[in-house]
């Protein structure tokens, strides 16, 4: 215990200032000796200003002397201390204790809490109409730790600038950190802390709504717990409970400066709605901030510290805990002055510029005094001492990855990618048709990936049949964000009769080697193709031209491959023949926003619209013009402020066609492959699609998250992340006379809803459907949705 005491007084040695102008010093309680951390010393008569550190240590360079320092604490009265050159440094400054006094307001049935901070915010709106831009100095240290020590220490110096109207920036200008960390992963600074002056504050992802936010007396109870003296105001200590519980807000105490009706301090912590789903098993945040006026009309932050801790781990595997120590202090504020534009052409909120570049003249702003605790860790941690080795986790799932990683390079199964060349891959499917089949793809990417080749080939062990081709993108012009790329290539391969808007060939492979049905029909495509694509036409939009030249042909009849791994699959479906010929045709998609399939995971803002025209004109043996459009959309519903709020989300998708389409260009409305039902299927539709030349489908789920459970008290599902989902879907399919009988498609129109428990462990949810237009029900699995 005495080596923190040592390092104090060796670091400020007894010394008047002279030449030197930084002041040092030490802040304490007077009667016990005890060292006051986050102490405020500010320079009179300027926007000056430091913190103590933890051991109550500080250090400030004021521009000249003499000055006078006023240091405060929170229960303690103020101190004005004079320097001169002549001082003798350390200072050592011992705060009296404040006397409590009773409580100003009068009395009724209506807590004095609520009237302090009503006052609060009607003085708040005053100052800060009055305050347009400002720039200042700030310092930032940043501690990581695990259970037992130090692991990391990231310090910055930088300016943050604020614009009512065009937000905050920072530029950072000098850095320091331990040596296991580079240059480059230093982050540390402002730009992301909260202001709990404003009316909004983002914490984790939550939009919490702030204790002065006009509305904040609807959202919060305020109590008066006691009533202090400072500089002969009355300091008045309010406790801070929300009024809401299913609302992300905070809890804690704030201290308000009587008469001036100021926040002095906060000292607040998100509630429990502020949380994060397995496998994040433990959250907690707290936040301490100080406020002063340096003797002027607006009232802006002087520091923000942060503690955190997180705690990750599921069955098998646990992590050390993670804990975070953040502090900051902003000095020097200039109140409504110009600002540089250059800090604004960008949309990064952080510019690094080298340590030893001035900014407005400004290097390397002073820091807070290190603890004895940091200091060693400066001194001990090496390039050696990585994160991954301080928070390496635990059970037995890690101990499978560690053996894993120690066999690696030791057998022909683990060196099989150092033989196999960058680019090259495996592949392999399985159904009833072409039996087992593998090959390899290529897939290289030249000239700083302007120029694309992709090519593949591989032999189907039932059917006999090679499959091979390839294909090449070249990136033609680039103008701003808009691309043109050229595309062209060669196939002979299976190609499946109805297309599916959400599983995959591959998909289906395992799911029927299981001993599951075979949701697709088949049949052989040997084809051309090549087109233009432009990407970003508009903003987010894309356009695809593309003409095809295809020979379409069946099957050898009754060639089916009736296999599972284990036999015990029912007797599979004959594949339906399709009609054979030549088709050429030329291809239009526009698509917005257009993202990969995520099987429900998060929600889409997507449309796409898409065309297809073949004709005896260009040599077809088909005539048609088929035309598809899809749209997927996520809304926010209630509980916005939360990091997850609930969402509603529909899915819609529709084909129709004129002339005559071959079998082999119907749409689909997907059901469920197996037990496996995403969203945007009808789920009740068992193991195989519908079809039709025109078809439709509208699905749509809102997710409630863990409300309910909230709701109801269930706090052990709340706390593993369960949700309930409720959702329901319609489609159709129909096709005319001249079709073939035996095809699927809907008798009528296919309805159905359901409710759905939500993340399962982190990893699934299950589906309970009930078919509304017939009797049954399903119950199936998918992955969880999160966002």
């Amino acid at each position: 215990m005495i080596l923190p005491f040592i390092f104090a007084f060796s670091l400020f040695l007894v010394n008047p200032i002279h030449g030197n102008m930084e002041i040092t010093g030490i802040v304490y309680d007077a009667d016990t000796g005890e060292k006051l951390p986050a102490a405020t010393i500010l320079i009179e008569g300027s926007y000056r200003g430091t913190i103590t550190n933890l051991e109550g240590l500080f250090s400030i360079t004021p521009d000249e002397l003499p000055i006078v320092l006023t240091i405060r604490y929170i229960g303690y009265q103020s101190k004005q201390v004079p320097v001169t050159s002549e001082t003798v440094l350390p200072l050592n400054i011992g705060l009296e204790r404040s006397v409590t006094e009773m409580d100003e307001i009068v009395v009724t049935d209506r807590d004095p809490g609520l009237t302090i901070m009503e006052l609060v915010i009607e003085r708040k709106k005053l100052w800060r109409a009055g305050m347009q831009t400002y720039e200042v100095d700030a310092y930032t240290r940043q501690i990581l730790s695990n259970d037992t020590s130090i692991v990391s220490i990231t310090e910055s110096s930088s300016i943050a600038y604020w614009d009512k109207e065009r937000g905050s920036r920072e530029v950072q200008i000098s850095r320091r950190q331990t040596s296991n960390l580079s240059d480059d992963q230093n982050f540390a600074g402002v730009r992301y802390l909260p202001n709990f002056y404003y009316d909004n504050i983002e914490i984790a992802g939550y939009n919490v709504m702030g204790i002065t936010h006009p509305n904040a007396l609807r959202y919060y109870h305020f109590r008066l717990l006691e009533t202090n003296q400072m500089d002969g105001k009355p300091v008045y200590k309010i406790e801070v409970t929300p009024r809401r519980t299913r609302q992300p807000l905070f809890e804690g105490i704030a201290w308000v400066l009587g008469r001036d009706y100021a926040l002095l301090e906060v000292d607040l912590k998100p509630n429990d709605v502020v949380n994060f789903p397995p496998p994040v098993q433990d959250f907690n945040l707290a936040y301490k901030q100080q406020f002063s006026n340096y003797g002027g009309e607006f009232w802006l932050p002087v520091d923000m510290r942060i503690e955190g801790l997180i705690r990750i781990g599921m069955v098998g595997l646990r992590f050390p805990a993670i804990q975070f120590r953040q502090v900051s202090r902003l000095s020097d504020y200039r109140i409504n002055v110009e600002l540089p534009d250059s800090v604004y052409q960008s949309n990064e909120w952080l510019t690094r510029v080298n340590s030893l570049t001035t900014v407005n003249n400004r290097i390397a702003i002073e820091p807070i005094p290190l603890t004895f605790e940091e200091t060693l860790a400066y001194e001990t941690i090496d390039s050696t001492t990585t994160l991954e080795d301080a928070f390496k986790p635990e059970g037995f799932l890690a101990r499978m990855a560690t053996a894993s990683e120690e066999r690696e390079g030791s057998g022909i199964f683990f060196n099989v990618g150092g033989i196999i060349p960058d680019g090259i891959s495996f592949r392999g499917r399985f159904n009833r048709m072409d039996g087992y089949h593998l090959g390899l793809n290529l897939d290289r990417r030249f000239n700083d990936g302007r120029f694309r080749v992709k090519g593949f080939s591989g032999y189907s062990f039932h059917s006999g049949y090679w499959d091979y081709g390839g294909s090449a993108n070249v990136r033609l012009a680039t103008a701003g964000r808009t691309g043109i790329h050229g595309f062209a290539g060669y196939e002979n391969t299976t190609s499946s009769r109805y297309e599916s808007e959400f599983y995959s060939m591959g998909m289906n492979s395992v799911a029927t080697v299981l001993g599951g049905d075979d949701y697709f029909d088949y049949f052989r495509n040997e084809k051309l193709f090549t087109g233009l694509e432009v990407r970003r036409i508009l903003p987010r939009t894309d356009l695809t031209l593309t003409a095809r030249s295809e020979q379409h042909q069946n099957f050898e009849p009754e060639s089916e491959f009736d296999h599972s791994w284990f036999g015990w699959h029912n007797p599979r479906r004959p594949n339906r023949e399709i009609d054979e010929g030549r088709l050429q045709s030329i291809g239009l998609e526009l698509g917005y926003n257009v993202t990969a399939n995520n099987f429900g995971f998060a929600g889409k803002r997507q449309v796409v619209l898409g065309a297809e025209f073949s004709g005896n004109p260009i040599g077809s043996d088909y005539d048609f013009t088929k035309l598809t459009f899809r749209l997927d959309w996520n809304v926010q519903t209630f509980y916005k402020r939360r990091l997850f709020a609930n969402t509603f989300d529909v899915h819609f998708s529709a084909g129709t066609y004129t002339g005559e389409l071959p079998l082999q260009r119907f749409g689909a409305v997907d059901g469920s492959m197996n037990y496996f039902t995403p969203f945007g299927t009808l789920k009740t539709r068992r193991f195989i699609p519908y079809e039709g030349p025109n078809y439709w489908v509208a699905t749509a789920e809102h997710n409630f998250r863990t409300i309910p459970f909230e709701l109801i008290g269930l706090r052990p599902l709340v706390d593993r992340g369960w949700g309930i989902i409720i959702f329901g879907g319609a489609g159709y399919t129909g096709a005319g006379n001249h079709y073939p009988d035996g095809l699927m498609v809907t008798d009528g129109i296919h309805s159905e809803i359901g409710i759905s428990l939500n993340s399962i462990f982190g990893i699934m949810r299950i589906d309970f459907a009930k078919r509304l237009d017939a009797p049954g029900t399903f119950i199936g699995i998918s992955v969880p949705r999160y966002f």
